[in-house]
């Protein structure tokens, strides 16, 4: 089966995957974690069926364990693609900070392609830290309040 397959499924194809995917996720998760993990897939496929951008308020982020949120990203995997074999695997930071991404099985046992994937994002990420400690820079310099 291709990434193709999955085009023409319906809103409510997906639903039931989703649904599927939470019971079995139920059933091994301790309840207080699968309601954390309920309340935000509830918050972001509704922000997604309004077509609106926006945060997801998981409120206290130590209650947003790694295995939440492994679980939530395969959740929004099947959402967005309606495909049930991703794979989550660790990128950490370049500080060493953890980050997952969503990958696809293929990509998951190819050792030298996830290389390359977490080369990309360090370089991102390392980018990006660059441009956030200018940024800074140059807000203090300008003298801009950004409490507000």
């Amino acid at each position: 089966m291709n990434d193709n397959d999955h085009a023409d499924e319906t809103p409510q194809e997906r639903i039931a995957k989703v649904a599927l995917y939470l019971e079995s996720v139920k059933a091994r998760m301790p309840a207080e974690e699968f309601e954390t993990l309920r309340q935000a897939v509830h918050e972001m496929v509704h922000l997604i069926a309004d077509g609106r951008e926006g945060f997801l308020e998981t409120g206290d982020r130590e209650n947003f364990t790694d295995t939440i949120q492994k679980e939530f990203l395969t959740v929004m995997a099947i959402v967005m693609t309606g495909r049930m074999d991703h794979q989550v695997v660790d990128i950490p930071g370049p500080d060493g900070s953890p980050g997952y991404a969503v990958v696809t099985p293929e990509l998951a046992n190819d050792p030298d392609e996830l290389a390359k994937l977490r080369e990309t994002f360090h370089d991102w990420a390392t980018e990006r830290e660059t441009i956030d400690t200018e940024l800074d820079g140059i807000t203090r310099a300008s003298g801009i309040d950004t409490d507000h």
